[in-house]
């Protein structure tokens, strides 16, 4: 597939990119990292996103020329989905009109592309994908390029720490710290060690609605809007919050209620070894990984909990 899409790739004069809404390290970090490998190919390249790109991501190298806005009108041979499987998970309207191809390590839920869609489910982080097409090009893993990677992949993996971890996923960030020539730390420390000030202070509201369920096992926190008043931040800068609370001991499942409107939640998902995210995102028309994975809910937090606790404990060991 990789090298059906290079060839794509040589055939195409103008490429655009895009990655999810509320995009995340990875999804940014393999969109600039192919950003810039395309114009190291003589490509007219855009990356364009609906959405901003919270802190830190923002500080990757090459942020600065993504482009906030449509892809439409602008005229393009080849369209790169980052972590998106279509409109409604990009933000982009109207691409029916464009060649598309998605780059995913997501199981499909929703339309596709071209039929070049590369979705690779073992695949810890689409960085790892990117990379792999680098290698497919032939191009020059430039410090800027191989930074973007690493990041991707380190920050899909919790930094080498979640389940998803493989002995590829290290061997490919070992390669790409020699190339690119920077230490693991700079990207460790950009990732997780930059959180301002306000953040915390909105992680502590976060952390103390901590309640836990089911003798221990599982565990819930949610966010209100309200949470935000006085604080210099905006919504999307609460994405990886729940990174923090996953590692409670003896928690098998952690839920996070993010409300997004009246009676309105985005409900995170992360469990631990054999129970399975995916298949209580897919009750409720959700989706994602086995150990992350995601929904909507509409209805009062309450009878959220009890609902998908009820669900939970008919899928425990």
């Amino acid at each position: 597939m990789k090298q059906k899409i290079a060839e794509g790739i040589r055939s195409a004069r103008a490429i655009a990119i895009c990655s999810h809404l509320r995009p995340d390290a990875d999804s940014i970090g393999s969109g600039l990292a192919l950003l810039l490998m395309l114009r190291q190919l003589g490509k007219q390249a855009e990356f364009i996103n609906a959405d901003r790109s919270p802190s830190p991501v923002n500080r990757l190298p090459g942020h600065e020329h993504i482009i906030r806005g449509q892809i439409r009108p602008r005229p393009f041979d080849l369209v790169f989905l980052i972590e998106g499987g279509g409109e409604e998970r990009t933000g982009q309207k109207d691409l029916a009109g464009y060649e598309r191809i998605i780059i995913d390590h997501h199981l499909p839920s929703g339309e596709g592309g071209s039929g070049l869609d590369w979705v690779v489910p073992e695949a810890a982080a689409v960085g790892e994908l990117v990379y792999e097409l680098g290698l497919e090009l032939g191009a020059e893993f430039s410090r800027d390029i191989a930074f973007n990677l690493y990041a991707a992949i380190a920050s899909d993996t919790g930094s080498f720490k979640y389940s998803n971890t493989t002995a590829r996923s290290l061997a490919i960030a070992s390669d790409l710290a020699r190339r690119g020539g920077f230490s693991p730390f700079e990207v460790s420390n950009l990732l997780f060690n930059s959180n301002p000030p306000e953040k915390i202070r909105m992680l502590t509201r976060v952390l103390s609605t901590l309640e836990t369920a089911l003798d221990g096992r599982v565990a819930m926190i949610h966010f209100r809007r309200e949470f935000l008043d006085r604080l210099e931040l905006k919504d999307i800068e609460t994405e990886d919050i729940i990174a923090v609370a996953r590692s409670i001991d003896g928690v098998l499942v952690l839920l996070f209620f993010k409300e997004i409107g009246e009676n309105h939640y985005r409900v995170s998902i992360r469990s631990r070894n054999e129970f399975s995210a995916r298949r209580v995102a897919q009750a409720f028309q959700g989706d994602g990984h086995h150990h992350a994975a995601g929904f909507f809910y509409r209805g009062d937090l309450p009878g959220a909990k009890k609902e998908i606790l009820a669900l939970i404990a008919g899928q425990m060991p």
